[in-house]
């Protein structure tokens, strides 16, 4: 329930920093009509069923990814505080969170803010220093951005095209630097296939374009969600 309660405000971040709005003020309010939403139809998932997936002022869909959100931000409670133990608990659902909110931006604007990438990179860094192996981390951080660049620079020299953004780049130091040398290869490899298959199902349904262009901070961020929760035992440099 506090997790459903915290999605709610993730689904402010993910409209208001996209569009250069405060996360703070004003109130709740409807995208469509303007009008802000009182606290009885505020209520995470509950509202939305109620309100049969409209606006109770202006009657307009209300979109299917707010009560998404506040679900999967529940389930990421869930984990976080079934699977690990506190502080790394806490750590891992900041960041989930986080991630949950750059995978939907991205997906929606093609665009990975880089104030979340700057908070977790804080929360990270804090963390690594005080509970885990900067060495460690850091190793990650390298692995990760170095065979990103390699992928990067040998596809621009031979089509002469930008293959992944630079936002992409910049989410791939804060997997690494998050995940630690294996689990971001790991990482890098299911996103590149989610990414494959999701153009595969759009080329099917919309039809084949070569310029069309693919959220992969999206597929990155819910890759490294799935590859953190995964008990990985073994360690490149042992």
């Amino acid at each position: 329930m506090f997790g459903a309660i915290f999605g709610s405000f993730l689904n402010v971040i993910i409209y208001r920093i996209p569009n250069g709005l405060s996360i703070i003020y004003p109130r709740s309010f409807c995208p469509k009509c303007n009008k802000n939403i009182l606290f009885y139809n505020n209520i995470p998932i509950i509202s939305y069923i109620l309100l049969n997936g409209k606006c109770n002022n202006c009657k307009n869909n209300i979109s299917y990814l707010y009560p998404t959100v506040e679900i999967l931000t529940g389930i990421i409670f869930i984990i976080g505080l079934s699977e690990f133990t506190i502080p790394e608990s806490i750590v891992f659902i900041i960041i989930s969170c986080m991630l949950l909110c750059i995978a939907i931006i991205d997906y929606k604007y093609l665009i990975i803010p880089y104030q979340l990438s700057i908070f977790i990179i804080l929360l990270i860094l804090s963390y690594i220093f005080i509970f885990s192996n900067p060495i460690y981390h850091i190793y990650g951080m390298i692995i990760g951005l170095g065979y990103l660049l390699s992928i990067f620079l040998m596809t621009w020299v031979i089509t002469k095209k930008q293959p992944i953004g630079f936002g992409d780049i910049q989410l791939i130091i804060v997997l690494g630097l998050w995940l630690g040398p294996l689990k971001i290869l790991l990482t890098i490899f299911m996103a590149a296939c989610l990414g494959i298959i999701y153009w595969m199902i759009l080329s099917l349904i919309k039809g084949y374009s070569k310029d069309r262009k693919l959220p992969f901070g999206t597929f990155l961020s819910i890759s490294a969600i799935i590859v953190y929760v995964i008990r990985l035992n073994l360690d490149l440099f042992r």
